[in-house]
C-alpha cells in the first residue's frame, strides 16, 4: 500500500503527540484509520468538566482554552496537542473544561475505537501504555520539583529572609 503525502503528514503530527510517539508508521496508520477528523466553533466545549471521558482529542487547527470548573481560565493550547487521553485509558472524568476559542479542526478517537484497535494489535497498546507511564512519570517529577521549590520559598518566608532573585 501506497503511502501519500498527506498520509505521510498525518502521521508526522501524531509523532508529536506524546501517547503516539515511537509508533512505527505502520503503526500510527492504524491509529489513523480510528481518527475522526471533526470541527468545532467558538465557545462549543469539546470537554466538560466531571463527564465521562469516551473520547479525546487531537488539535490540528485554532485554540482551545482549558478551564477550571468555575470558569479561570488555566491554558491555552495550540496545535499539535491533545485532550482528554488520560480520561479515556483511566475511565476517570475529566478534570477540568476545555472550550474551543474561535474554531478548531481535530481529529477526535473514541474510547470504544481506541480499545478495540489495541485488542487487536498489543505491540500498538505496549508502545501507547510506555509513553503514558513516562508522561506521568515526567509530570511527577515536575510536581515533586514545584513542591520542593516551594518548600523552600516557605522556609525562606518563615525564617524572614529575602527569597533569591
Amino acid at each position: 500500500m501506497e503511502i501519500t503525502e498527506n498520509t505521510k503528514r498525518f502521521i508526522g503530527i501524531l509523532a508529536k503527540i506524546p501517547m503516539f510517539q515511537r509508533l512505527q508508521p505502520v503503526q500510527a496508520l492504524e491509529i489513523l484509520k480510528i481518527c475522526k477528523p471533526t470541527s468545532f466553533d467558538d465557545r462549543e466545549a469539546l470537554v466538560a468538566h466531571g463527564s465521562k471521558s469516551t473520547e479525546m482529542y487531537i488539535l490540528l487547527s485554532g485554540k482551545l482554552v482549558v478551564t477550571a470548573p468555575d470558569g479561570t481560565a488555566l491554558t491555552t493550547l495550540n496545535p499539535i496537542t491533545s485532550v482528554g487521553e488520560m480520561g479515556i485509558i483511566t475511565n476517570q472524568p475529566c478534570t477540568a473544561n476545555v472550550i474551543v476559542s474561535g474554531k478548531a479542526s481535530v481529529f477526535e478517537i473514541s474510547k470504544i475505537k481506541l480499545e478495540v484497535l489495541l485488542k487487536k494489535f498489543p505491540d500498538i497498546g505496549f508502545i501507547i501504555f510506555r509513553n503514558i507511564i513516562l508522561t506521568l512519570s515526567d509530570r511527577l517529577d515536575n510536581t515533586n520539583q514545584q513542591l520542593v521549590e516551594s518548600q523552600h520559598a516557605a522556609e525562606l518566608l518563615r525564617s524572614g529572609e529575602p527569597a533569591p532573585q
